[in-house]
């Protein structure tokens, strides 16, 4: 451990030789030399005489003082007694944190030395203990300052590999420090000490200070080169004892965020109707439908039932589309909170609302402006949100909450649903106008019980996948076992087809896929009413058996409870109050 310290430690050798005149060694616990003052300097790097009081001294953590080394009791076992030139000495444990690192000794080599260690015997007497202090808080000095510079370049480190801009300037503006993204953008242009204001718009250090140094996402265009960015920067400042000392300044590459952040997830890239399955002729003709309007610009409306893919087609049109390079942008209307979707699809000024940030929020309207937009489970938006959804469509632009100003957007609209919405515009629930404008192009998806001859298709391919997945090597169906699949209605359509296979191949044991695994697995439509039943038995038993098989195509979780409280129309409290009639 006091070898880390070894220059400090020769420094306070040379001190206390110079204050007493005494030549000083000090070893370690291994009694390897570190420090040496005199005749001692050259020995430094040595190991100290075994079974030598140094030793002893390191053993008990005992302070050793020896007038006569030649007749002392305690240096009579070490290995070089009788030739030791040694006058007199003195042995202190060095203590740190209760444990024994090391001994400092205090020797003197003439009789005019020795004089002198005689004399002043008594005041070396809590000697250990300052220079055991004194040792100990260089030590953690040290180490809190070898903590420090790993802790800064560990920083400087994750600052430098973080894929986007940070500069950090002082309460004046003075630029103090920027990471490797900043210096690349600027083609290395050194921007130390200068002044923000040289290198950031006008208006964005004027917003800095109307908002006491703080800002987030706010869009800006800086021109670098011959190149122009958009950024979106952030500004948050670092105070100490209530005083800003200085800033921490991020800027996100706007475009980059599109691309990379909000572009959900790089599997679905490329995804055509080519790799959409299914040959079955109603299939088919749906495909090449979606495929013709796919260049166009004009508002889709995919409808279906819950599983039949409705998104997989969004995706195929726009992959296909002039806008494939753009952003495709997914948002599911029934599983954002009503209060919150206004602020999300249009974003919203600062000061907008209680609660809201301080410096307003982008949305996503305005991120996909130039993309794709889907709207999944439109029938569940809001009525009056409706009416901004017409202007996003007719006008082709967007007002923030709490905003005047209109921003131009270029986005397709293709919406999706599982509901009736002429039935939602009768009940008034669903705008007219609206509905006539999100329809110019509908298409309808088929279920999977109206395309027989695609189930076995769709069951290999999710057999293929779920083998690479699993580590699996099962051959495919047994005939019976296809025959259940044929047979089956599918509920839930593609995605309970999906699952069913994920389940099976997961207790597969043998080459196959039996019946016997699938009929576990699937909803039974047999009747099982009977005759003997009172109407009150009937219904209980019908609803059993709905409930049954909804929980088996949802799930047994929270989230799947109110996914089926919703589908039949009631409260997720009567779902609750029937499961526990039914157990």
């Amino acid at each position: 451990m006091i070898e880390k310290i070894q220059n400090e430690l020769q420094e306070i050798a040379e001190t206390i030789k110079a204050i007493v005149d005494i030549d000083i060694t000090i070893m370690d616990k291994n009694l390897k030399r570190i420090a040496g003052t005199g005749k001692l300097k050259n020995k430094v790097g040595s190991k100290g005489p075994k079974n030598s009081v140094f030793e002893k001294c390191i053993q008990t953590g005992k302070s050793y003082f020896i007038n006569n080394p030649i007749n002392c009791e305690e240096c009579l076992s070490c290995e070089i007694n009788g030739v030791c030139k040694e006058k007199a000495e003195v042995c202190f444990p060095i203590i740190i944190e209760g444990k024994v690192e090391g001994v400092i000794g205090m020797i003197a080599f003439t009789e005019k030395q020795k004089a002198i260690f005689l004399k002043k015997q008594e005041s070396y007497k809590d000697f250990d203990k300052r220079m055991s202090e004194l040792i100990s808080s260089r030590i953690k000095e040290n180490a809190f300052s070898n903590k420090l510079r790993y802790k800064s370049a560990e920083l400087l480190t994750v600052i430098d590999s973080v894929d986007e801009g940070i500069i950090i300037v002082d309460k004046n503006g003075i630029v103090l420090s920027n990471n490797k993204y900043v210096r690349n953008k600027l083609m290395n242009k050194n921007i130390l000490g200068k002044n923000i204001e040289e290198i950031l718009p006008k208006f964005i250090v004027n917003k800095f200070r109307e908002n006491n140094y703080r800002l987030e996402e706010e869009e800006a265009n800086l021109k670098i080169g011959d190149i122009r960015y958009k950024f979106l920067l952030s500004l948050v400042p670092i105070y100490m004892e209530d005083e800003m000392v200085s800033a921490v300044i991020t800027l996100k590459d706007f475009n980059k965020l599109q691309r990379s952040v909000l572009k959900i997830s790089e599997n679905w890239e490329g995804y055509t109707f080519e790799k959409i399955v299914g040959h079955s002729l109603s299939f088919v003709q749906v495909k090449k439908q979606a495929q013709h309007i796919s260049k166009g610009n004009a508002p889709v409306l995919l409808l279906g039932e819950s599983g039949t893919g409705k998104e997989l087609f969004a995706r195929a049109i726009h992959e296909e589309s002039d806008k494939k390079n753009e952003l495709f942008l997914p948002i599911n209307c029934g599983a954002i909170p009503e209060n919150l979707i206004e602020s999300e699809l249009f974003g919203y000024e600062k000061g907008a609302f209680t609660g809201a940030n301080p410096n307003g929020k982008i949305g996503k309207f305005e991120i996909a402006k130039n993309g794709t937009v889907f709207l999944d489970e439109i029938g569940d938006l809001p009525l009056h949100l409706q009416v901004k959804l017409l202007r996003v469509l007719e006008e082709k632009e967007i007002v923030r909450v709490g905003g005047v100003k209109a921003i131009k957007i270029d986005s397709r609209i293709i919406a999706a649903t599982n509901k009736n919405l002429i039935e939602k515009v009768q009940k008034g629930e669903f705008r007219e106008d609206l509905f006539y404008r999100l329809s110019v192009i509908p298409i309808n998806i088929p279920p999977l019980r109206e395309r027989k001859e695609d189930i076995i298709e769709l069951a290999n391919y999710f057999l293929n996948r779920f083998n690479k997945i699993y580590r699996k090597n099962i051959k495919g169906f047994s005939k019976r076992g296809q025959d259940i699949l044929l047979k089956y209605s599918f509920p839930g359509n593609v995605r309970e087809l999906q699952n069913i296979i994920e389940y099976a191949i997961n207790f597969a044991s043998g080459d196959f896929i039996d019946e016997n695994l699938l009929e576990k697995r699937i909803i039974k439509e047999k009747d099982e009413l009977s005759l003997n039943m009172s109407l009150k038995e009937m219904i209980s038993q019908y609803e059993k058996k709905v409930i049954s098989k909804l929980m088996n195509y949802y799930g047994n979780s929270t989230e799947g409870k109110k996914a089926i409280a919703k589908k039949l129309g009631i409260s997720i409290a009567t779902l609750y109050r029937k499961l526990e009639e039914i157990q």
